[in-house]
């Protein structure tokens, strides 16, 4: 089967959903090598993954994973970006959680560590997450405890789809984007329907903007920006594709129409684990600058898609009256008081 599928994808013939779901079981099977798997990753990019493939590729993982039920009867908003872009930047998605939970929206964020590992200097949102002594990478039962007291769950990618483990070491062994990294935003095994969705150019967003709405994701954001990052730029712009009442439209979003000059500057790049834990808390307690910027036009676009805003600039407002008035603060010391209060082990699940 790994021959017909390598055939297939180096004719550059498109593949339908019996073929997919045919390439989804060789990938996680136990008798697979990796150099077979490396083999069907590469040769799929090569071609080009069809949104129709990627959709297919989705629900055949959706179809695989361990649910998390709740959240999407709630209205809850995932903030789970696509990685891959060719510029790294802070954990932007991770943080806005906290933010716009304390601003009224529960959230259910998907997500992993960094794919392009830890020792290059950069953390992913599971990476941060335990940083910051959230116990996300291990417990299943945590993430409920959190959702249930808090309205807020980080659900680490591999606890749910722990078919896709085999997959991990080839990633990175790779050391380049695959179909994988267009993933963690299309396979929340909680089926929130809203997201906002940071990718890494202008194209990946129209393709999420087209697939999620076929995944039952009732409204959202996919954000490309500028320099090639998959997060709303603080200092510059950022092209959105937006899927809302049932419409899809497109939109530039500029910083300095939106936010205060204060919170347009500075770095805003990546950070090792520890440094970005620090991070996160200093901004949380209210702390300035470009990192501060691109979380409030995160979650203000988070709480402006789930309803819980009129618009995007009202969704800043909002977001900046968490931060400044100590709530999202607050909600990361009850969730980290709950991980220390405790015993999470691997066995709740």
């Amino acid at each position: 089967m790994t021959g017909e599928l390598l055939d297939r994808l180096v004719a550059r013939r498109e593949l339908g959903e019996n073929q997919v779901r045919a390439l989804v079981a060789r990938l996680v099977d136990t008798t697979t090598n990796d150099l077979e798997r490396a083999a069907l990753l590469v040769a799929w990019r090569t071609k080009g993954e069809t949104p129709e493939e990627v959709e297919a590729f989705a629900r055949e993982l959706r179809r695989r994973s361990v649910a998390f039920p709740g959240p999407r009867a709630d209205g809850a908003v995932d903030l789970c970006g696509s990685g891959g872009a060719r510029t790294p930047s802070f954990n932007v998605g991770t943080v806005s959680a906290f933010v716009v939970r304390a601003a009224g929206a529960p959230v259910a964020k998907h997500g992993n560590r960094s794919a392009r590992g830890t020792l290059k200097g950069y953390a992913g949102s599971s990476d941060l997450l335990e940083a910051l002594g959230l116990p996300v990478t291990t417990s299943l039962e945590f993430a409920r405890a959190s959702y249930r007291r808090f309205g807020i769950a980080f659900l680490h990618a591999p606890l749910y789809h722990t078919a896709t483990s085999a997959v991990m070491p080839v990633r990175r062994g790779l050391g380049i984007p695959t179909i994988f990294n267009q993933l963690g935003p299309l396979t929340n095994p909680a089926s929130v329907p809203f997201q906002v969705v940071g990718c890494p150019e202008a194209s990946v967003a129209e393709r999420v903007a087209r697939i999620l709405p076929e995944l039952g994701v009732r409204a959202g954001l996919a954000v490309a920006g500028n320099g090639g990052t998959d997060e709303f730029s603080p200092s510059g712009a950022s092209r959105c594709v937006i899927w809302l009442d049932g419409r899809r439209s497109r939109r530039t979003v500029r910083a300095a129409d939106l936010l205060e000059a204060e919170d347009r500057r500075g770095p805003w790049g990546p950070l090792p684990a520890s440094a970005a834990a620090e991070e996160a808390q200093r901004l949380l307690a209210g702390g300035g600058g470009a990192r501060r910027g691109s979380i409030l036009l995160t979650s203000g676009a988070a709480l402006w898609v789930s309803g819980r805003a009129s618009d995007l600039r009202d969704g800043i407002v909002r977001a900046r009256q968490a931060l400044d008035n100590g709530g999202a603060q607050a909600l990361l010391r009850a969730v980290q008081r709950l991980a220390q209060d405790h015993h999470w082990d691997e066995a709740g699940r």
